[in-house]
């Protein structure tokens, strides 16, 4: 019988905390059970599997981050909504290094979770390209070029490879956000002149 108290939805807002505070590579179903004060086999009266309780928390995650993009890009359009998008997905990966490695392998789950997870991640990026007067498909592309930049840099910073240089990590970031404005107002330019 279910612990009076506890939920699908307490029991991932703990493994959260957990993941967040010991990190995601020390993260077990036994830690869990015992953040919880519980067995760990009365964790499955609430959730199915350490997979499931991955997918729960990307979700989670991807919901929270969407959250600070969605915020950072409200009533601005354009190259002030790219710069507001990249600096709030920047500072979660920062902020929250370790749910942003959940998200992150969130491609390894199930096509449904992805899929919701996908859907989710791009409504920002979408919101913003759309102001640059891109047709659908250059979109899709532009969005796969922006994410892969925010990403590469982002975990690239992370793993200490910008450190053996005495150039600020801020402008760098910066200038990579710079050139992906420069190539989306190019190719807002010269897909309104084929019209």
């Amino acid at each position: 019988m279910p612990r009076q108290g506890l939920s699908r939805e307490s029991v991932v807002k703990a493994a959260v905390e957990l993941i967040e505070k010991k990190g995601y590579s020390a993260f077990s179903m036994a830690e869990l059970a015992k953040s919880l004060n519980i067995k760990t086999a009365s964790l499955y009266n609430h959730i199915e599997s350490l997979d499931v309780i991955y997918a729960e928390v990307g979700l989670s995650a991807v919901s929270q981050m969407v959250d600070m993009e969605m915020r950072a890009i409200e009533g601005k359009e354009r190259d002030s909504a790219l710069f507001s998008l990249a600096n709030a997905y920047r500072t979660f990966a920062k902020e929250h290094n370790e749910l942003y490695r959940v998200i992150m392998s969130l491609q390894k789950t199930k096509n449904e979770v992805l899929e919701r997870a996908a859907g989710q991640i791009a409504e920002p990026i979408l919101q913003v390209l759309s102001g640059y007067g891109l047709d659908t498909l250059q979109q899709m592309h532009w969005q796969r070029v922006l994410r892969s930049t925010m990403h590469g840099f982002t975990a690239h910073e992370e793993a200490g490879g910008f450190s053996h240089f005495p150039a600020d990590k801020n402008e760098s970031y910066r200038i990579a956000i710079q050139c992906i404005a420069d190539g989306l107002n190019a190719a807002g330019k010269e897909d309104y002149e084929n019209r």
